[in-house]
Formats: C-alpha cells, structure tokens, sequence
C-alpha cells in the first residue's frame, strides 16, 4: 500500500512539473523504499536492478535502429543479470561497465547526430553500476528537493539515462520532448515500478 501512494505521488508530481520531469530526489525516495518492501536489502537491489533494466529495455529499439550491429547494450544488460544470478562475478561487471562506458563516449566523438541514441547505452552501463551497488547509484546525501543537475553524469540512474533517450533529451534542454517525458514516466511509475516490485 505504501509504495501505491507513492506511486500516485509520483504521478502528480511528474503531472505537475512544467517539463514533466520526475525529480531525482523522488526517485532516491521510491528506490530506497524497495528494500522495506519485504525488508530484505540484497531483494531491494534486486528490484532495482531490475527496474533499471526494464527502463534501458523500453528505450533498446532506439539503439538497435540507430546502431544495427552494435549489441553493446544488450551484453551489459546480460551481464547484470548474470551477476545478480550469480554465474557472473563482479569483476566481469565492473570490466564490461567501463567498457561500456568508454564505447559510448567514443561514440559521441563519431555520432554527434546519434547522442540521444547514445543514452541508452549509457543507461546500460548504469544497470551494471546499480547490480553492482547495494545502494540506488547517485542517490547519496539526496533530499526531495535534489534535481539532476546536482550529479555527475556518472551518477546518473538508468532510468534517466532512459528518459533522455526517449524524450530526445534531458528536461533541461530546450529542444527535448516534455510529452514524451510525461509519456516515459507515466509508464516507468505505473508499469515498470509494478513488474520490477512484483515476484
């Protein structure tokens, strides 16, 4: 019950805001609030991570259109899965993270046209950071009134990273699509946090 209010906070919230933003500080809340779900830590990571990925899932075709014959996204999602399933170490994350990581900057340099693409591979890279922290990633020292712009770029969750890929851009930026980020997380507080809370 006390995660559907917050579900219906968070909806008035992104409603409300004049770029239909969800604020970082919200999403700490939301995500933190996992682990009490069943008041184990290691299944409140698990519900994370999958949630990032479900996020990264939803923004895939946009790299595949974009990028055919590059699955660098999909191994980094496959490799989370396996670390949280425990065929994979975490040394196998940490390498596939930074490698990941490093793709897609090389990419902006060549596809200047593509970076909106080029988030979700970011994102990908951050579903690795989140199966491999016990704690929601860039949600230290957060209060509600945290915005974004607080972070790094490296501290960036998934699902931002996911947002900015389907809104053609983050809130901030004036050529993004606001209804479309209504539209992402819409979906993400309504069906995302659902499937990834739900056994």
């Amino acid at each position: 019950m006390a995660l559907q209010k917050m579900i219906e906070e968070g909806l008035l919230l992104v409603q409300g805001d004049p770029q239909h933003d969800l604020k970082l500080g919200f999403r700490c809340r939301l995500l933190s609030s996992f682990g009490e779900i069943d008041g184990c830590p290691r299944s409140g990571q698990i519900k994370r991570v999958k949630l990032a990925a479900l996020s990264v899932e939803k923004v895939l075709p946009l790299w595949d259109s974009g990028f055919p014959a590059d699955r660098s996204p999909h191994l980094g999602l496959d490799v989370a899965k396996k670390l949280l399933a425990g065929t994979a170490p975490a040394t196998a994350a940490e390498h596939e993270c930074r490698r990941l990581w490093g793709h897609c900057e090389d990419l902006i340099y060549d596809h200047q046209d593509k970076v909106n693409i080029i988030m979700v591979g970011f994102g990908a890279a951050q579903v690795l950071n989140e199966a491999l922290s016990e704690r929601p990633v860039g949600c230290e020292n957060v209060t509600d009134e945290s915005t974004d712009l607080k972070n790094d770029a490296y501290d960036f969750d998934s699902s931002l990273y996911a947002a900015f890929a389907y809104a053609d851009g983050a809130s901030w930026e004036s050529g993004s699509d606001k209804q479309k980020r209504l539209e992402f997380w819409t979906w993400w507080l309504t069906s995302a946090v659902r499937d990834a809370t739900n056994d």
